[in-house]
C-alpha cells in the first residue's frame, strides 16, 4: 500500500505544546497580588525597546538530545533548503540544519531540524518523531507524525567540526538593561516596560522608556499590539519648546508567522540618530557613557507615521511607510561620563529643519542560519526614501562647494536610496569567509538634507581611520560647525571582508566535578570555549555628486585610486573583540575595542 493511501486511513497526528513556567518562589516575590491570580515572569532584553530581542537558551539537555542525534552514524546529515518531493522515500532518521525543509513524501525514521522551520505538506509522512530547535513547523494540510512533534522556538548553538556539531553556547554579553513585567490573562497579554530607550547620548544622556503594552492573538495566528511608551530624558529638555518627557505610541495588527502581513501606526517624540549603519548602538552608549566619546549626531524629531508590510516567503519582508514629522536641531548637553568628564562633549551639529513628508519602501532578504552569529546564508537590505518639506529651513554655513542652495519656495524635495549586502560562508569545519558592501546616498531631486548625509571613517566601518576621515566638511568654517565633525557626504561605497577562524581551547571550571552525582546543569559553571581569530580587510570611499572640483559625476564610482583601505587583525569571544588595524596610507596603528561582531 503506498504513503498517499495510508494517510487517509491515519489521523494526523497533534503537535505538542509544552508551556514556559517561571519558577513559583519568583512568582509570588514580583507579584503585587496573589500567586494564584496570575502568571508573571520577567523578560529581559539587551538593546532595543521593541519585542524580544534576546533569545533565551535552548534546555542543555535538548541541545545534548539534538547533538546526539545528529553525529550519530545512523542519522543522514543534509545542510540547507531541502525538499522531500510527493512520492519520494528517505529510509532511516535524518538530520538538517539551517533548514528550511518541505517533506511531501515520506520518511521512515525521525527528523531532527536544527535552526529551521519544517513545512509538512499533504501526503507527507514521518514514521518517527519530529524535533525541532530554533524554528517552527507548518502543517498546510493532513499529515502524519508518527512519533509525536516537539518545538523548541530557541535555537542551538553549536559550531561544526567536519560533519559533526559541538555545542558551543554564547560567550558572556553585557548585563541587561531592560526589564518588563508581564501578565496573561485568556488571549490578552499586558507587560509594563522599563528600559533604557536607546543608548547613553550627549543629548538625552541615559533616556529611560517606560509605560504599559497590551497585545492580543486575534482571528488564529493573527495578533493585535498597543504600546504607549513614555521617554525621559535624563539630561533634561531637547527640543527647545519641548520638555524632558518624550512618547513612543504604536498600534499594530500582524497575521503570519513565516508568511503574513499588517498595519502600523506610531506617533512619536524622540530624538533621532543621523548615521545609525556603523556602530551598534549599544557600542555607541558604551563608549559615551565610559569614555565621553559619542560617534552619532542626533536631531530632535515629533511626528506620525504609518506602515504596511507583508512577508510573502520566510526570508523576503516588503515595507512601505509613510511619515509627517517636524524635524529641528538640537544641542549637546553635559550628561556625567565615568572618564574624562571634564572634557567638552563634541558639539552636536545643526540640520535643516521643517516639516518633512517621507516615504520609505524597504525590502529585507534573510536566509542567515542565526541572526546574532550567523555562519552562513545571505542578509540584504535596500531602501528607497522620498522626502519633501514646503517650510524647510537650511543652515546658511553650508557652501556652495559642498553642496548648492536648498530651494525655499516650497519646491523643496530629494530621493535618497541605502544598500547593506551581507554574505555569510564557511570554508572549513572551523574557518568562515564573510563579505559585506554597503552603497547608498543621493538619487535624485534637490540635495540632501545635513540630517540624511553620510560620512566613512573609524571606528566603524573604517576602523584604521580616524572618526569621519571622509566625511566631504572641509570647507565648512561657520562657527556654527566648529568641532562637530559633520557628515557632508552625498554618497558613500564601503567594501568590507574578513576570514574568521576559531581556535579551540575548552577552558572550564566545574566545581561539581568531584561530585559522585552532579546536578543537571552544573556541568561547568565558567566555560571558555576558545576565541575567534580574525584577519580583515576594507576598502571604501565618500564623496560629493556633480560636476567640479573634487565631485564625482552622479552616473559614476570613485576611482579605485581615490579609496581608503586598511588592514587589520583580531581576537573575538562572541561578540566581544580586540583589534589591531593600519590604515594604507600615512596613519598610525589603531587599536578597536567591539561589543558586537564587526557585521
Amino acid at each position: 500500500m503506498s504513503a498517499a493511501r495510508a494517510l487517509h486511513r491515519v489521523p494526523p497526528a497533534p503537535i505538542r505544546r509544552r508551556p514556559v513556567r517561571a519558577p513559583l518562589v519568583l512568582l509570588c516575590l514580583l507579584a503585587t497580588v496573589p500567586c494564584a491570580a496570575q502568571d508573571t515572569v520577567i523578560v529581559i532584553h539587551p538593546d532595543s525597546v521593541g519585542p524580544a530581542a534576546r533569545q533565551p537558551a535552548l534546555p542543555r539537555a535538548v541541545a545534548d538530545e539534538v547533538i546526539t542525534f545528529h553525529n550519530a552514524r545512523t542519522t543522514a546529515r543534509l545542510v540547507g533548503r531541502t525538499r522531500l518531493p510527493r512520492g519520494s522515500e528517505w529510509r532511516g532518521d535524518v538530520a538538517v540544519r539551517n533548514g528550511p525543509i518541505v517533506v511531501a513524501g515520506r520518511i521512515d525514521g525521525s527528523l531532527v531540524v536544527v535552526n529551521g522551520d519544517v513545512v509538512l505538506e499533504a501526503g507527507g509522512e514521518i514514521t518517527g518523531m519530529l524535533l525541532v530547535v530554533g524554528g517552527a513547523v507548518d502543517s498546510t494540510g493532513a499529515a502524519r507524525v508518527g512519533g509525536g512533534v516537539r518545538v523548541y522556538r530557541e535555537r542551538l548553538r553549536y559550531r561544526p567540526e567536519g560533519d559533526e556539531l559541538v555545542y558551543a553556547p554564547d560567550a558572556p554579553r553585557l548585563p541587561p538593561l531592560e526589564v518588563e513585567r508581564s501578565w496573561e490573562a485568556g488571549a490578552w497579554r499586558s507587560s509594563l516596560l522599563l528600559a533604557t530607550g536607546g543608548t547613553f547620548n550627549r543629548v538625552e544622556g541615559l533616556p529611560i522608556v517606560f509605560g504599559p503594552r497590551l497585545e492580543r492573538r486575534v482571528w488564529g495566528d493573527g495578533r493585535l499590539r498597543f504600546d504607549a511608551l513614555g521617554v525621559f530624558r535624563t539630561a533634561g529638555d531637547v527640543g527647545g519648546s519641548s520638555s524632558d518627557l518624550g512618547y513612543r505610541l504604536r498600534a499594530e495588527v500582524r497575521s503570519g508567522e513565516r508568511r503574513g502581513g499588517g498595519l502600523r501606526l506610531r506617533a512619536f517624540d524622540v530624538v533621532a540618530p543621523v548615521e545609525d549603519w556603523g556602530l551598534y548602538a549599544n557600542e555607541v552608549g558604551w563608549a559615551s557613557f565610559l569614555f565621553r566619546r559619542d560617534y552619532r549626531d542626533y536631531y530632535f524629531t515629533d511626528g506620525l507615521a504609518g506602515a504596511v508590510f507583508v512577508r510573502p516567503t520566510p526570508p523576503l519582508e516588503l515595507a512601505l511607510e509613510i511619515g509627517y514629522e517636524d524635524q529641528s536641531s538640537t544641542p549637546a548637553r553635559d550628561p556625567w561620563s565615568l572618564l574624562r568628564n571634564d572634557d567638552d562633549w563634541r558639539p552636536n551639529p545643526p540640520i535643516d529643519a521643517g516639516h518633512y513628508t517621507t516615504a520609505l519602501a524597504t525590502a529585507t532578504f534573510d536566509t542567515r542560519n542565526d541572526r546574532i552569529t550567523p555562519t552562513a546564508g545571505w542578509w540584504l537590505q535596500g531602501t528607497l526614501e522620498y522626502g519633501r518639506a514646503p517650510d524647510v529651513s537650511p543652515q546658511t554655513g553650508v557652501p556652495a562647494s559642498v553642496r548648492p542652495a536648498l530651494p525655499t519656495d516650497g519646491s523643496y524635495h530629494y530621493w535618497r536610496a541605502f544598500f547593506d549586502l551581507r554574505r555569510y560562508g564557511r570554508v572549513s569545519a572551523s574557518g568562515r569567509v564573510n563579505a559585506r558592501m554597503v552603497l547608498g546616498g543621493w538619487l535624485g531631486g534637490d540635495a540632501l538634507p545635513l540630517q540624511r548625509r553620510l560620512s566613512l571613517g573609524g571606528p566603524d566601518l573604517m576602523p584604521g581611520y580616524s572618526f569621519r576621515e571622509s566625511a566631504c566638511n572641509a570647507d565648512i568654517i561657520d562657527p556654527a560647525f566648529t568641532d562637530t565633525q559633520v557628515a557632508a557626504c552625498d554618497r558613500v561605497l564601503v567594501l568590507q571582508a574578513e576570514y574568521r577562524g576559531h581556535i579551540r581551547l575548552n577552558w572550564s571550571y566545574n566545581p561539581s566535578r568531584d561530585a559522585e552525582e552532579p546536578e543537571e546543569g552544573s556541568r561547568s559553571r565558567w566555560l571558555l570555549e576558545g576565541m575567534d581569530v580574525i584577519v580583515f580587510g576594507n576598502a571604501g570611499q565618500a564623496w560629493l555628486v556633480g560636476e567640479g572640483p573634487g565631485r564625482i559625476p552622479s552616473d559614476r564610482l570613485p576611482t579605485i585610486g581615490s579609496w581608503i583601505a586598511d588592514l587589520g587583525l583580531g581576537v573575538a569571544w562572541g561578540g566581544f573583540g580586540l583589534y589591531l588595524t593600519k590604515a594604507v596610507t600615512d596613519e598610525p596603528l589603531r587599536f578597536t575595542m567591539r561589543l558586537e561582531h564587526r557585521f
